[in-house]
């Protein structure tokens, strides 16, 4: 059965449908992606796939070899502890053009993406939980009201996506405490307390940091041969 494209581009369905499942893992790093077949499984012409594969480079998520295909792209350890850091710049600039826009709107929509990361740590939903969570830091680059910051962010948060899901057997073990670490986050909002907000932004930075310091190299870590 072929799967069907419905509103937006044809292009701009087939690269969410296949972002989506690079990052969940269902495509590995190293995966050959063909152009042919993802056009033939759309009932779409190579036209529009060749666009989304376009896209998706852009957002390192495939490397295209000349004479050998489009492949999902792998993930070097040292590129993995410089996008913590880059995240870190880039989201405590976010964070102080956000705080001179806040409405009370922004905070209330802020406060019910907290509380669907809550309910699905409680109901221990790893998808769930990873999309609330994305959710709630896209709301802080939206209200940022940056085009660039906003792009850059899309990037971004594809490839931290990535480590989540590469890693989610391990990485965290206690759902419920992931929501947690955003309780101070929402609390200095509310507050608008802006310093204790990027301090506990950093927090949250450096719990998935420590997390991640602790596992084994995922097979796509230690191979970079595409």
């Amino acid at each position: 059965m072929k799967n069907s494209i419905v509103n937006k581009t044809l292009s701009e369905q087939i690269y969410e449908a296949l972002r989506e499942r690079i990052i969940r893992g269902e495509l590995q790093p190293g995966d050959r992606i063909v152009e042919l077949e993802v056009a033939k499984n759309y009932g779409v012409s190579q036209a529009p796939v060749r666009e989304a594969f376009l896209k998706l480079a852009d957002e390192d998520l495939v490397v295209t070899q000349r004479n050998k295909g489009t492949f999902v792209s792998n993930f070097p350890v040292d590129e993995i502890d410089q996008l913590y850091d880059f995240r870190l710049m880039l989201e405590e600039f976010a964070i102080k053009r956000a705080f001179e826009r806040l409405t009370d709107e922004d905070i209330e929509e802020l406060k019910n993406y907290y509380n669907d990361m809550v309910y699905a740590g409680v109901n221990n939903d790893l998808e769930k939980i990873r999309i609330a969570d994305e959710d709630f830091h896209t709301k802080i680059y939206k209200t940022a009201d940056h085009k660039f910051l906003s792009n850059v962010w899309e990037t971004l948060s594809s490839k931290l996506s990535r480590i989540w899901y590469l890693n989610s057997q391990v990485y965290f073990t206690n759902l419920s405490e992931l929501a947690s670490i955003h309780a101070p986050i929402i609390k200095a909002f509310q507050d608008r307390d802006l310093n204790g907000c990027i301090e506990a932004f950093h927090e949250h930075v450096n719990y998935e940091r420590k997390k991640r310091a602790f596992l084994p190299l995922s097979s796509a870590e230690q191979s970079n041969d595409h």
